[in-house]
């Protein structure tokens, strides 16, 4: 039996519209590179028609949780992540380009890289693998937050703080202190990546699409401020 035009525009305009996929991703609680990074996931969702929600915590117990499967992914990651939770698949596409930077209020010489910081006291971020991992040996004080440590470096409490290129906090605080300085170049650039629970995995390859197309267009960069 057919149905009169009538009854169908009304089943039709009674149907429920689709809804775009809800992941809920971990992100490094109070950590100022999210300022960076989740504006240009949620670009990168939108054009992959995925919604994305964030979800702070540290930085271990999010990856963790991504991996058992109690979140659906982890923002802004290193590389080889996936090689310790084989559960987590990257999306092959960097989200952001991190590049950890000396700030003083000293004029040290940092073209050596990391190796130019071993006579100097440091003040690092607490949890970040990158710098954890660089400054292993070295004198440091491991802070909650880049507040914490620029209070830290002001008072004397160490003579250089690490932290991103870009981080606003610091940007803040030189606009309003002038003898602080970012010392350049930056110890080196790495990038960061999503990554997603292997039951999304069918998710990646549009997400990465998405980041190529940002990157290619300038909307990555604009939205990041990747290269300032």
């Amino acid at each position: 039996m057919r149905l009169p035009f009538a009854l169908l525009t009304c089943l039709v305009l009674q149907t429920p519209p689709l809804h775009a996929q809800e992941l809920q991703l971990s992100i490094i609680a109070q950590h100022t590179i999210n300022d960076r990074i989740w504006p240009v996931l949620e670009a990168a969702a939108r054009r992959a028609a995925v919604t994305v929600v964030a979800r702070p915590m540290s930085a271990e117990r999010g990856v963790v949780e991504a991996s058992m499967g109690q979140l659906d992914g982890a923002v802004g990651r290193s590389l080889g992540v996936e090689l310790k939770y084989p559960e987590l698949v990257r999306v092959p596409e960097a989200v952001y380009h991190y590049a950890p930077t000396a700030y003083s209020y000293k004029r040290i010489d940092v073209s050596g890289s990391w190796p130019s910081l071993r006579e100097h006291s440091l003040c690092i971020r607490r949890g970040l693998q990158l710098t954890t991992v660089r400054t292993k040996d070295m004198a440091r004080q491991q802070l909650a937050d880049e507040v914490s440590m620029l209070r830290m470096l002001k008072e004397g409490g160490c003579s250089v703080a690490i932290m991103d290129r870009n981080d606003p906090v610091a940007r803040a605080a030189m606009a309003s202190d002038p003898s602080l300085v970012q010392l350049k170049p930056p110890l080196e650039e790495m990038p960061l990546y999503i990554y997603l629970h292997k039951r999304h995995a069918a998710l990646v390859p549009k997400l990465n699409a998405a980041l190529k197309q940002m990157r290619a267009d300038g909307t990555l960069q604009k939205l990041s401020g990747e290269g300032e």
